[in-house]
């Protein structure tokens, strides 16, 4: 005989496992991307705020700098630059003048002038350059004595463009007036203020 199996369920069995497994695995991996996401928002809410703060940081920096510059503007519009100019040039022209070296001059006109050619009056014009402009009275026995000078003042790099004023006959020759610029001379490897200097030094031995 037959062994009789009995099956006293009211439904079929089903085994239910494999899904409960793919739920709980679904539920832990739904589980983790909710969790990066909300390290993803932290992060990115964390360093939107830093951004903006930088940005504000960065405007603010921006507005001072207008700011500054506006007053700066408003500062040159209240200036009178020609005054100032002026001022300036005054300043320069004074320095010029303490600056200048007679026994440097003297110096330069005895290496261009002839034995004939005696020195009887100078008188410079300071400016607010290095450029001195001499005004010169000569007198001379001989009548190219004018011409001779004009032409060794040419041949001096130490003056430029000299133009005679006046020229006259005296006792005993003649009597001659020259306008020059008068460049006095830098010293080896040195600058203008160098110069001023040395010079200035000289003018209070």
């Amino acid at each position: 005989m037959k062994p009789i199996h009995l099956n006293l369920a009211s439904r079929p069995y089903r085994d239910y496992r494999p899904v409960y497994a793919a739920v709980v695995a679904l539920s832990v991996l739904t589980a983790l991307l909710m969790l990066e996401n909300i390290d993803t928002y932290y992060r990115y809410t964390h360093e939107t705020r830093n951004t903006r703060a930088k940005i504000e940081k960065i405007e603010a920096e921006t507005q001072q700098e207008r700011q500054r510059e506006e007053m700066s503007q408003q500062r040159i519009k209240g200036l009178d630059l020609g005054r100032l100019s002026a001022q300036t040039k005054y300043v320069n022209a004074q320095l010029s003048q303490r600056a200048f070296s007679w026994s440097t001059l003297l110096d330069e006109l005895e290496s261009v002038l002839s034995d004939d050619v005696r020195i009887l009056s100078i008188s410079p014009g300071f400016t607010d350059t290095r450029d001195v402009t001499l005004s010169l009275t000569f007198q001379t026995k001989s009548a190219d004595g004018m011409l001779t000078t004009i032409n060794q003042m040419n041949g001096d790099p130490q003056f430029k463009d000299p133009f005679p004023s006046n020229e006259s006959q005296i006792e005993g020759g003649y009597q001659f007036s020259l306008n020059v610029l008068y460049t006095p001379p830098t010293l080896p490897g040195g600058d203008d203020g160098v110069v001023r200097a040395a010079n200035k030094s000289e003018v209070a031995r």
